[in-house]
């Protein structure tokens, strides 16, 4: 029979700054979506909190659960350990020094004590008494740059010898904030700004506003492939609203230079009316200041105009080669290169970089009336737990399927 290996989780120390009432709600949120993580996955393990700052999953499949854990927020790290029982320093040195022995051969090393309890000598003559009985087998000792990090965790006769260890997206549990609603263009940018408001805790809905010139079925599967390796625990909606006779009327009636800011002030105000009608709080873009020409300062503020949800860009001060990075790290880069995002409206003239009000306003009114309105009609949705890649959506109109939990 195997032997269970244990691993402990450790909470983001944000939690732990809270107030008692606080931080007990959001380490039961966290909990429950460890759980979730290990059922996506498939991997039988137990959960527990073990005191105020660690929870132990036992588990039978250390590597899956620790690949699942490592990507539910508010986790700040997993680690395998081994339990040893000890009577006496003499004896937790030796059997520490059983373990480490070969993990610190032709390396060099630091020993690492915590303690908790009553005992009779303190963690630094414990790390030194481990160390001493390292030192033969190893390249020195270094504590600074250490090769090898030997962990131990005390608490009173019990000692944890950590074997393996993995960050977490450390942050918030998913599902203690405000739920967002974010603007989906299938590109690199807005994902990577959802992984970043689902790190502060929020979960998430996505929109998408389909144009001819770009694919909605792309930008939903790199959702999808988002929210399936990071939404653990927390419902996420993905809504898409046909926006291509709102391109044709912009093509038709708006001079090329201001098409592009107009497009996305529109699109932001359709997202405005679908946050209302979700019961959405907030309102989530990929922007990033002056990336784009629709993206200076000037133009962002003329599109939040007419908005009276916040508009929040996590992305605001990103340099572009750091977006790739985060979208590297996240899994989602390579989903996201095969999309094309918002087409350019521009017909290759340079975009208004600071419309004014007069003007922007003076184009919009060459629009027909109500032409937001009826993009809602086209509302299309689906939970991103029941669609894969290739299924359709199905119609629900103005009637929401998730709301505010």
């Amino acid at each position: 029979m195997i032997t269970p290996a244990v691993l402990r989780a450790v909470p983001s120390g944000e939690i732990f700054i809270k107030s008692r009432r606080t931080r007990q709600r959001f380490m039961g949120i966290l909990i429950a979506n460890m759980n979730a993580a290990l059922n996506a996955a498939g991997v039988v393990g137990s959960v527990k909190r073990r005191d105020n700052h660690e929870i132990t999953v036992v588990t039978q499949d250390p590597a899956g659960a620790t690949d699942a854990l490592s990507r539910v927020f508010g986790v700040a790290r997993i680690d395998e350990v081994l339990e040893l029982k000890f009577t006496d320093l003499a004896d937790l040195t030796e059997q520490v020094a059983a373990r480490a022995a070969a993990w610190v051969t032709g390396k060099t090393f630091a020993v690492r004590v915590r303690r908790v309890g009553e005992h009779d000598w303190r963690s630094r003559d414990a790390a030194i008494s481990i160390g001493s009985a390292l030192l033969e087998r190893s390249a020195g000792v270094n504590l600074s740059q250490p090769d090898v990090t030997v962990a131990v965790r005390v608490n009173r006769d019990t000692a944890a010898l950590v074997a393996r260890s993995r960050p977490g997206p450390d942050g918030l549990p998913l599902g203690t904030q405000s739920r967002a609603l974010v603007m989906l263009s299938g590109g690199i940018d807005s994902p990577v700004a959802a992984w970043l408001m689902m790190r502060r805790g929020c979960p998430i809905d996505m929109i998408h506003f389909q144009l001819e010139c770009n694919q909605a079925d792309h930008a939903l599967a790199v959702a999808h492939g988002l929210i399936a390796r990071w939404g653990h625990g927390q419902p996420t909606a993905l809504h898409v609203i046909d926006f291509e006779p709102i391109k044709k009327e912009l093509t038709a009636q708006v001079h090329p230079r201001l098409r592009q800011v107009l497009l996305k002030q529109l699109m932001t105000e359709a997202a405005n009316l679908a946050a209302s009608r979700l019961d959405i709080p907030l309102l989530v873009t990929g922007d990033s200041l002056g990336q784009v020409s629709s993206q200076t300062a000037a133009n962002l503020v003329e599109i939040d105009r007419y908005v009276q949800a916040p508009v929040l860009r996590p992305l605001i001060a990103y340099r572009k080669e750091e977006i790739v990075s985060r979208a590297r790290e996240i899994g989602t880069y390579e989903l996201s290169i095969r999309a094309r995002e918002v087409c350019d409206l521009s017909e290759g003239r340079p975009v208004e970089t600071a419309a004014t009000t007069r003007r922007l306003r003076q184009g919009m009114g060459r629009l027909r009336d109500g032409l937001v309105e009826e993009s809602l009609g086209t509302w299309e949705t689906v939970a991103a737990a029941d669609w894969f890649p290739g299924l359709p959506l199905t119609p629900i109109g103005p009637a929401p399927a998730i709301r505010n939990p």
